[in-house]
């Protein structure tokens, strides 16, 4: 059964620190909401032409 939970992510290229992001995902494990907030964050960056990646993740 999926719950919700709750994110921050820390933010870099790689290079500079780039800020936060924070927001709900649905997922049946904690392992399986990290890689999706994880895809997201990597998705969001290659909308905008950034190479995001989420370095620290936190779930509620």
């Amino acid at each position: 059964m999926k719950r919700t939970y709750r994110f921050t992510a820390t933010v870099s290229d790689g290079t500079h620190h780039d800020g936060e992001c924070a927001g709900t995902v649905r997922a049946a494990t904690e392992a399986e909401a990290r890689e999706a907030v994880a895809e997201w964050v990597r998705m969001n960056g290659a909308d905008k032409g950034r190479d995001w990646r989420a370095t620290h993740i936190e779930l509620r």
